[in-house]
């Protein structure tokens, strides 16, 4: 069982899109109004994506990593090149006891990452688990204090 000791000694990392415009990305449920929720009568419309950016980030619990915009499809090679041998695996030698947690995405469980992190000591991390990771709490409160942008040049600054 683990404590709070353990527990601080995590460092939770994630990617978050960030979208310019009013796009959340979330599927809408259309119905007539006063229409009460019957399946069968619904029509889902998925609303297709905006220009946005991704960024990767990690907070621990005395400090956190700078934002790392992620231009392009991030790949298990682009996650090594551009991630976790400048940003983590600095940031993780300067503290003093660290444990790297990473979702399950395929660039995280990619070979070439693996290997990269098997000096450093990780977390294992259940897939589809986003509401346990506080990297997500902290992404929701920096989308909601975000300026409004007019360009996805002006949200890469904002970010």
């Amino acid at each position: 069982m683990w404590n709070v000791i353990d527990w601080q000694k995590v460092v939770f990392s994630d990617e978050s899109w960030f979208v310019w415009g009013t796009d959340d990305n979330r599927v809408r449920e259309w119905r007539r109004p006063g229409e009460r929720y019957h399946s069968p009568h619904i029509v889902l419309r998925h609303t297709p994506r905006t220009a946005g950016v991704m960024v990767w980030g990690a907070i621990a619990y005395d400090s956190r990593s700078t934002l790392i915009v992620i231009l392009g499809t991030l790949t298990g090679q682009r996650y090594v090149d551009d991630i976790l041998r400048p940003h983590v695996g600095p940031f993780l030698n300067g503290l003093p006891v660290a444990i790297f947690q990473h979702d399950n995405a395929r660039p995280h469980t990619a070979r070439v990452a693996q290997d990269f992190l098997r000096p450093f000591q990780t977390l294992l991390w259940l897939a589809r688990s986003p509401d346990l990771s506080p990297v997500e709490h902290a992404r929701d409160q920096l989308k909601r204090q975000m300026p409004s942008c007019h360009s996805v040049h002006d949200l890469e600054l904002a970010v």
